[in-house]
């Protein structure tokens, strides 16, 4: 019999260590370097459920995610985490900036 572990419920303490951070996405042909800017926690979750946050990426203004779920992990050892990321509306500059919302 195949027993599963439930899946881990994000939440923004679990991204704060790695603010700073490049993380490594999956993308073809080659993975993307992104950096983890900044989490920033919401307010208006619901009672009993998990706070809802922000995750602010960034990359090189040369790079450009398409907004999508990607699998990505802070370091070649860390385990990968499936992230929607969006690119923001940035004005042309060295950075390209993007966000993941947890609600």
């Amino acid at each position: 019999m195949l027993t599963e572990t439930p899946p881990v419920i994000l939440q923004a303490w679990h991204f704060r260590p790695f603010v700073g951070r490049q993380w490594e996405v999956d993308t073809q042909p080659k993975a993307i370097s992104i950096q983890l800017d900044q989490v920033d926690d919401l307010r208006g979750g619901m009672p009993g459920a998990r706070d809802p946050f922000v995750l602010i990426f960034s990359t090189p203004w040369t790079d450009l995610l398409v907004e999508g779920h990607y699998m990505m992990r802070p370091g070649p050892d860390a385990e990968a985490v499936q992230i929607h990321l969006i690119p923001t509306q940035t004005a042309p500059g060295p950075r390209r900036q993007y966000h993941a919302v947890f609600n």
